[in-house]
Formats: structure tokens, C-alpha cells, sequence
């Protein structure tokens, strides 16, 4: 049985929604190769700032406010605790998540990335400040259901 949908261009453009996923990965993919040099992917960023900001996080915290899966980020933290860049802390008690702390070294990376993350905003004509207000609310620290829900 023949469908009569037909959709235009225009159409689909005026789904917020679908243009915000659109340009995320277009971003993001931006983001990765200004990070590239650095070794470090967004999420590898991700996780660096918010352990700056947040202080000691276990992974699943991290995770949350990186918004990726918990899964995921098992595989981030070790990639950086490998590095250097980050390292677990000794939780008393068996079975209790250990903390993950900001290493000097991590810092220091850190303190070199967020100068090129920082630039970033120039890609939106003003600087990312409404695009930044508009799409908080979406984050894990905004008013709604946090971004862990996403694809990692």
C-alpha cells in the first residue's frame, strides 16, 4: 500500500530537535580535531573538565556529567589512568566506588585543551552564549533529564 508522506528539505530543517542532533555530531567532530593534536577526544576532554570542576567523582558521576553511558566512560577512565592523567583514589570498604581525581599531569593537559575548546565558541555568531543558555536546560546539570541517556 503506497504511502502519500512527502517531506521537504525545508521540513526536516524545521525540526529543532533533529537540526540540534545534526549539529551535535558535526561539532563534535569539529571539537575531536582541534583536540587531535592534543591526543584527547571530546570525551576525553569531557571527562578532564569535569573532574577540574567536580573535584573527585566516581565513574559513574563522571559519566553523568560527561553524558555518556557508565559502560563507556570504564573504558575512558582507563585510557587516562593509563596516561597519567588521571587517577583513582582508595574508598574503604569493598565494593565501593573509588573516586577519580585530576592528576598534575591531567591538569596540565587540561590547562593546554582549554584554550583551543575555549575558541569554539567563535564558531557561533556570538560566541555560543545564547546557543549555550538554549541548550543547558538539556544537560545533566540543567532543570531536565541529563544527556547520560545519549549515545556515547
Amino acid at each position: 500500500m503506497p504511502s502519500n508522506f512527502s517531506v521537504t528539505h525545508d521540513d526536516v530543517d524545521a525540526i529543532a530537535t533533529w537540526t540540534v542532533v545534526r549539529a551535535a555530531r558535526e561539532l563534535a567532530r569539529r571539537l575531536a580535531e582541534e583536540l587531535a593534536p592534543l591526543e584527547l577526544s571530546p570525551v576525553d576532554f569531557g571527562a578532564l573538565v569535569q573532574l577540574a570542576a567536580g573535584g573527585e567523582l566516581n565513574q559513574a558521576e563522571l559519566a553523568r556529567a560527561v553524558g555518556v553511558r557508565a559502560q563507556s566512560m570504564s573504558a575512558v577512565v582507563g585510557a587516562l589512568e593509563a596516561r597519567g592523567l588521571v587517577a583513582r583514589g582508595a574508598v574503604p570498604g569493598r565494593g565501593r566506588a573509588s573516586r577519580l581525581r585530576l592528576t598534575d599531569a591531567g591538569r596540565d593537559l587540561l590547562a593546554t585543551a582549554w584554550p583551543r575548546v575555549q575558541a569554539s565558541n567563535a564558531w557561533f555568531a556570538d560566541d555560543g552564549d545564547a546557543v549555550g543558555r538554549t541548550l543547558r536546560p538539556f544537560t545533566s546539570r540543567g532543570t531536565l533529564r541529563g544527556a547520560a541517556d545519549g549515545v556515547a
